[in-house]
């Protein structure tokens, strides 16, 4: 898979300053998500690495890779850095590793690293080596595992959310009405499960609307189409009434929740 051009300028100056102020850091980084799967877009996708470190980053390392991230961020202020920093020790351990998280230049906190869920597999199939050796650190999937966590996250973040969305008054509920962010971020996000339980594989978002259109009933794909639309960055919407777009919104998010668990239930007692 070739990067694109302008993933290319990010990294160059992401190691630029990584071999001038942290040195002897890095064993392995990879980029995986939308740039290996070929559907990054500059105006809407992230850049999503997975970093190997030597050891386990000190009080110093994280301050240096905190200055990195912030420099790297005020030169391409539209690309953000998603991504992770794990010890190679770790990582080669038992239990979940955890390790320094960042996005937007800055760092998020930090989060554990699981080699049973849906990360792990896309870096082990679809990560993209900028520095390493791909096959070093042996992640293997177990499907039921990583199957059951993303039925977990289903459950949870997802009924969450849309539950929020639902909440008059929160700031979830008008966020549907007028980020459109929101509209793309529910119906794609998932879309993205729902197509992952079905075919133990993953897609980006705009294969999974594109999957979506091709296995789902017609009634939906006129949400479906607006959240790819926005993807897109396309003017034009499919919709007259931002409250009729909602609407959809919220009741296809319920039907392919539905769907995942059904699936899901299914595919155990087969």
């Amino acid at each position: 898979m070739q990067v694109p051009e302008i993933v290319n300028e990010v990294l160059d100056t992401y190691f630029s300053l990584i071999d001038s102020k942290c040195p002897n850091l890095l064993e392995s980084y990879y980029i995986y998500g939308s740039v290996s799967m070929g559907a990054f877009d500059s105006g809407s996708s992230d850049i999503d690495f997975f970093a190997v470190v030597k050891r386990g980053p000190t009080e110093r390392d994280v301050d240096v890779l905190k200055l990195i991230h912030s420099e790297v961020q005020a030169k391409f202020p539209r690309l953000f850095l998603d991504g992770m920093y794990v010890a190679a020790g770790d990582l080669r351990g038992i239990e979940d590793a955890v390790g320094p998280y960042f996005n937007e230049g800055k760092l998020q906190g930090y989060k554990p690293f699981s080699k049973d869920h849906i990360d792990a597999f896309q870096i082990k199939k679809y990560g993209i080596v900028i520095k390493g050796d791909p096959g070093k650190y042996g992640l293997t999937v177990d499907w039921d595992l990583l199957l059951e966590n993303m039925l977990t996250n289903l459950n949870t973040y997802w009924v969450g959310w849309k539950k929020r969305c639902e909440r008059v008054g929160s700031p979830d509920f008008f966020g549907m009405l007028f980020r459109l962010d929101s509209i793309e971020w529910g119906v794609l996000g998932v879309t993205r499960l729902y197509y992952t339980f079905r075919e133990k594989d993953i897609t980006s978002k705009s294969g999974a609307g594109e999957y979506a259109l091709q296995t789902l009933p017609p009634k939906w794909h006129r949400i479906i189409n607006e959240s790819m639309r926005l993807r897109k960055n396309i003017k034009k919407s499919y919709y007259h009434s931002v409250f009729k777009r909602r609407r959809d919104v919220l009741e296809y998010m319920e039907f392919i929740i539905q769907e995942c668990n059904d699936f899901y239930k299914n595919e155990r007692h087969m």
